[in-house]
This record gives structure tokens, C-alpha cells and sequence, in this order.
């Protein structure tokens, strides 16, 4: 396992420093859990820092935050059995992290014998119990919901959806692109938008 310097951010620490393929989220899991070590070490590497950003943001100490994200990915390893690839990675990541964050925090306040450093601790115990974290987390597993939804939508309606909504194309330019009739693909756009609903709705309502 690795060491790097980590540096305190606020939510920024959930975009990636290092990319991953489009959509890699199921196979990567799936070959995490079948015990892949080299599929291990590339999640590592591309989540690695993210993850030192995140806890260092509440613990303030980025030795400690190097060592809790290790105990992080090692958790992850020695739990691999369990994985479900079904389930955003990431997300379940900074769900252990975010655990292990907290247990830091408490046993420090446990331990501390100043008033100023409890309240302090305190409030950081309580920032990271916060809905604001449990909806930056709960985001992470949406896109994953998305991903998969635009991936199960009908190629005919996909393309349409996508034309529009990624593409800011209007109705008339996707028809004319297409050639189709406007009604068609007002047609297209609505069954994909039900299709959303239904899926995306018990997390957030998004249209």
C-alpha cells in the first residue's frame, strides 16, 4: 500500500483524479470480488487520493488520513466476497471511509480533556453525520442508477433522449437529424422519460 501528502478539500473530493474507462463499475467489482489483485490495485490507484482528501477534510491530519484510507481499501479487499457489482463502488467506498472517519473522530473525543477541542471535535462529528454527506454519497450510487438506466433504455428512444438531453439538440433538429417527424420523437422522449422516472424516483426526484 501506498503513501501520498493529502491535502484538505471540501466536496471536490469527489471528482476523480484519475480516470477510469466509461462505465467500469460492474466489471471492476466483479473481478474484485473473483479476488482480481490488478483490478484491485487500478481502483486503487484511480480512488486512492480521493479518498485521502475526504477523510483528511474531517480529521485534519493527513498522516491519519493516509492510514484510514489504507484500512479503507483493506476493508474493501477483505469484504470482496460480499461486493454486489450491481452497486456504485465508489459509493460504498466513501460509505466505509466515512465509517472509519468517524470512529476516528469519536475515539478522539473520547479521549480528549480540553472543552475546546471536544466542542471542536464535536462539531466535526456532527458535519460528518450530516444529511449534506449522506446526499453527496446517495449522488454517487444516482449516477450509477443513471448510467444503467441510459444503458437499458430502447436504442431507438436512447438515441432521441440523449440527442436532447445531453446534446441540447431541439425536437425539429433531432427529427431532421434522424429523419423522423417531431412527433415521433416527442413520442421517444416521453416513454424514455417515464422510463427514468420509474427507476430514478425512489432516490430524487430529478424531472
Amino acid at each position: 500500500m501506498h503513501k501520498t501528502v493529502a491535502r484538505s478539500t471540501a466536496f471536490s473530493i469527489f471528482e476523480k483524479n484519475i480516470a477510469l474507462p466509461d462505465n467500469p463499475h460492474i466489471l471492476i467489482a466483479q473481478a474484485i470480488k473473483e479476488g482480481d489483485e490488478k483490478a484491485f490495485g487500478a481502483l486503487m490507484a484511480a480512488e486512492f487520493n480521493n479518498v485521502v482528501h475526504f477523510i483528511n477534510h474531517y480529521l485534519k491530519d493527513g498522516e491519519q488520513a493516509n492510514d484510514l484510507a489504507q484500512e479503507t481499501f483493506i476493508s474493501l479487499w477483505f469484504s470482496r466476497e460480499q461486493l454486489n457489482p450491481e452497486l456504485n463502488l465508489r459509493a460504498y467506498i466513501f460509505k466505509i471511509a466515512r465509517n472509519k472517519s468517524l470512529n476516528r473522530l469519536k475515539e478522539k473525543y473520547y479521549t480528549a480533556t480540553r472543552n475546546f477541542e471536544k466542542r471542536e471535535l464535536e462539531l466535526l462529528i456532527n458535519s460528518i453525520q450530516s444529511e449534506q454527506v449522506d446526499s453527496r454519497i446517495m449522488a454517487l450510487e444516482l449516477e450509477r442508477l443513471i448510467e444503467k438506466t441510459y444503458s437499458q433504455l430502447p436504442a431507438t428512444y436512447r438515441e432521441s433522449f440523449i440527442m436532447s438531453r445531453k446534446m441540447g439538440m431541439t425536437y425539429e433538429e433531432i427529427a431532421q437529424s434522424k429523419g423522423l417527424t417531431v412527433k415521433t420523437i416527442e413520442f421517444h422522449i416521453s416513454r424514455a422519460l417515464k422510463f427514468f422516472k420509474k427507476r430514478v424516483s425512489p432516490y430524487l426526484k430529478i424531472f
